[in-house]
Order: C-alpha cells, then structure tokens, then sequence
C-alpha cells in the first residue's frame, strides 16, 4: 500500500470537495489514491533542486484523446507524445522539469493500462497563460477543463480546472478561506464617480447619442480591476510583499499626503501621472468602434473578451507594462500611493502617525456584514501601518501583500476597521 504524507492526502480531500462544489466533472478527476500520489509526488519535487536551481513545473492530468480533441476558437496547446511514457515521480520531474518550462510547457499525465500514473508527453503553451487574470481578455492558447497542479516553489502548489484557480496550497495551510473584495458592491460604490467622470469623457457620439453604442458602467469598472489583480498576482509572485494605497481624489494637493506620509519618490503632480486615464480612454474609443461594427447597442467586459482586433490587443499589452510597472514600484519598501482615479502620487511611502490600532475586525462575509475582532498587533508591521493610516483616513483603502503571499484588503466600512483576506 502507497504511503503519502498527511499534506498532500488532505489536500486532494479538499482538493475533491472544492472541484464538486464549483461544478467541474468528476471525471476529469483522478481517482483518490491516484489523485494523492499525483499531488504527493508533485508536492516533493517542488523541494527538489536540479543544478542548483528549484524545480518549478505544471502537470496535467489529461489523456491524449482529450488534448488532441479540444474544441475551441482559440488556438489549441502544441501536444509531443513521448514514445516511451515514464513513470510518474519527482525525480522524473525534476530531470524533466526545464524541458517543461513553467511558463511555456506542461508535462502531461494520465494512468496507464497497470494503473499506474506516468508523464506521456509534453503540452506546449506559450506564455501568454503567464499574463492571464481572472475576467481579463486572453488570446492565449486553450486549456481543457482537466487538472492542473502547478508547483510553483518548495511547498507550493495550486490546483486548478485548466486556468481556473481551485486550491492553494502555502507554508502548510490549504487556502480556501478568503473573498475576493472585487465582487463586493462596497468596493464598487467607492469609485462609482471616477467611472462616470471617465464615460462622460468618451469621444461626442458615444456618450451622448441613443442610437449610438453605450459603454456599460461595469466595463470600466472590470477593467480597472483587472490591473490590479495582475498587479496583486506579480508581488504575490515575486515574494517580496508590498503595499498599495488608493487616497481619495485630491489627496496630493489638499494636505493629505504630507499629513500621513513620508515619501522616497513623489511624482510631480502633472498630467504624465494620469498615464492610466490615458490607456483607459484610447482602450474604449477602440473598443467602442469594434462594438459599432458588431451592431451592439451596449458594450458589456463580456463582450469586450470576445473581440480579436489588433489595435486593442496592443492597448492590452500595454496595460499589462502598467501592471508591471505599479508591482515594480510596489515592492519598493513603503506604500505606493494612488488616488481613486488611478493617479501616481508617489512610492516608497512610509506611513506617519503614532496612534496605535488596538483591533481590527476580520470580515467572514464579502460585504462585510459579519466581522470577527481580531487584535491588530497579530499582524506585522506593513498590516499594523496600513491599519493605522486606514483608521485615521477612513475613505483610503490599502491592500497589503505579505511576503508569503497573504493578501489583505482594508477600509473603513460600516463604521469600524475591517479587512478582507483576499485570494485571488
């Protein structure tokens, strides 16, 4: 009888219970004993090193019938059967592993005719998958809905059904409990103005006309969101930890900022810091003219993943620079600040005040309704400054990364001070 450690056997317990809830198919699963060796095996190769380097890797658990026959208008992943399979184990990953790029390739794997789990091939996916957030437009190459584990450093992996994240697993913790803030309605309501000042700024035609086609509200409102969960990805990513802050609008020019801040670099206050507003608005003039060829009356972030036009894949690029950039500037110690409207006000912030917050309440629901205190001092000191400076500037929100990948958003809500763990 195969013998696992205790880690990796709840982990495809949970892993089960997590892919029957979200409605993925049972039997793009393997089946329990399998499914732990699979994840144990995973699980020990990412401790490994080969030639001094971590063995960083994606497997699949697919059959060749199910790769060679994905049906989709995307283009399919570039599928090299091995002539001889080998056996599934961590030392064959990690031989394997750098054929295998993480970002470019994974290795796939089915069981065999004895039952017995072994890598058949190679799934080559190209790196567009690496810049893939959730409900952001990808032009990438396909993935079936089958498993996938990607062991992502020692002791890390995550579980997913093709690019659709399921389970986490970090420092021994199986992440499961969490929200994503993003879907929240209070989150919304607080840059409701900034999205109606940037649709009343659409080129005259669009905004104004009926016969015209409208961009929907939440468009821009899904956009912006999807550059900062790629940023938020990138710090995870990079094990660094960071800080953003997002002030209200004026806050460079009121007071604000020399109230409750000490910056390494502040940016002169000009329009090259709206670089943002920039990318946003040429985006959905673009997006807009697409829209009008397709005779749609309402632009809708659904729509928009659909399109497949050159100009506004270049305009994608370039958000995706953006993202890089604020995750650039967001691992430098000390905040990066931002206003609502998206605004560099500086980076390398170090938050003033000497007022300690003695609690903190921790949200068990995505609205915030139900709230379990916590002491505040439990955290470190980059979650104990953005409490304090949250405190004080109840209309700013922070969203704290901490180096082993823990994500917090917090705000003023409700009248107390509350925060979300965030997973992604």
């Amino acid at each position: 009888m195969d013998q696992f450690s205790s880690y990796p056997a709840e982990m495809a317990s949970v892993l089960s219970k997590q892919w029957e809830s979200r409605g993925f198919p049972a039997e793009l699963l393997p089946p329990t004993a399998s499914l732990t060796s699979l994840l144990d095996v995973c699980y020990q190769a990412s401790l490994l090193r080969e030639e001094d380097a971590p063995v960083r890797c994606r497997v699949i658990y697919a059959s060749p019938t199910q790769l060679h026959s994905i049906a989709t208008e995307q283009p399919r992943p570039h599928v090299l059967s091995f002539s001889e399979p080998a056996p599934l184990s961590a030392h064959n990953l990690r031989k394997l592993y750098a054929a295998a790029d993480f970002y470019r390739a994974a290795l796939a794997v089915t069981i065999d005719e004895h039952g017995s789990l072994v890598i058949w091939g190679l799934v080559v996916t190209g790196t567009e998958w690496g810049n893939r957030v959730e409900g952001s437009r990808f032009d990438g190459v396909s993935l079936p809905p089958n498993l996938v584990v990607q062991a992502i450093r020692p002791g890390h992996l995550v579980a997913s059904s093709g690019y659709l994240r399921v389970l986490e697993t970090n420092q021994g913790q199986l992440l499961i409990d969490g929200f994503d803030p993003f879907r929240s309605s209070w989150i919304s309501g607080r840059f409701s103005s900034v999205r109606e000042a940037m649709l009343k700024r659409l080129p005259e035609g669009h905004a104004g006309d009926v016969n015209r086609t409208k961009v929907c509200e939440s468009f821009v409102r899904d956009l912006a969101q999807s550059v900062v969960r790629r940023v938020l990805r990138l710090v995870r990513n990079r094990r660094h930890g960071g800080l953003m802050v997002v002030l209200p609008d004026g806050s460079h020019e009121d007071g604000t900022c020399e109230r409750w801040l000490r910056f390494r670099v502040q940016f002169q206050a000009d329009d090259s810091t709206l670089l943002y507003h920039g990318m946003m608005q040429r985006l959905m003039s673009r997006a807009l003219e697409v829209a009008k060829t397709r005779q749609l009356e309402v632009l809708t972030w659904n729509d928009y993943q659909q399109f497949r036009d050159a100009e506004l894949r270049r305009y994608d690029d370039q958000l995706i620079d953006f993202s890089h950039f604020l995750a650039d500037m967001m691992t430098v110690d000390g905040a990066l600040i931002l206003d609502h409207s998206f605004r560099l006000i500086g980076f390398g912030g170090e938050i003033l005040g000497d007022t300690p917050v003695q609690q903190i309440h921790r949200a068990t629901d995505i609205e915030g309704h139900q709230t379990v205190v916590e002491r505040a001092d439990s955290a470190g000191t980059r979650h104990r400054s953005a409490y304090r400076l949250v405190n004080g500037l109840n209309q700013a929100i922070a969203v704290v990364v901490s180096q082993d990948g823990d994500v917090r958003f917090v705000a003023h809500h409700n009248d107390q001070l509350t925060y979300w763990p965030y997973l992604p």
